[in-house]
């Protein structure tokens, strides 16, 4: 599979039990597909706006093409 950094134009929402670390505005991971207007990916990293690396579980999650910024496909 394809590996792919997202990045959003805003965090990822996280209220109640959070999926994902706060302050998630990039993702990196797998990219599983692009169907249905959006990215699915197996997200392995989060990052903050700053850049930071924050600690997270792995998630397969569906992230739509509105909340991207732009994606980079990152070479093996």
């Amino acid at each position: 599979m394809p590996a792919v950094r997202l990045f959003l134009r805003a965090p990822l929402f996280c209220a109640g039990e959070a999926h994902v670390p706060p302050a998630a505005f990039v993702l990196e991971g797998e990219l599983l597909g692009t169907e249905g207007g959006g990215f699915t990916v197996r997200a392995t990293q989060y990052r903050s706006e700053q850049g930071r690396v924050l600690e997270g579980t792995p998630r397969t999650l569906f992230v739509p093409l509105a909340k991207v910024d732009h994606a980079l496909h990152l070479e093996g």
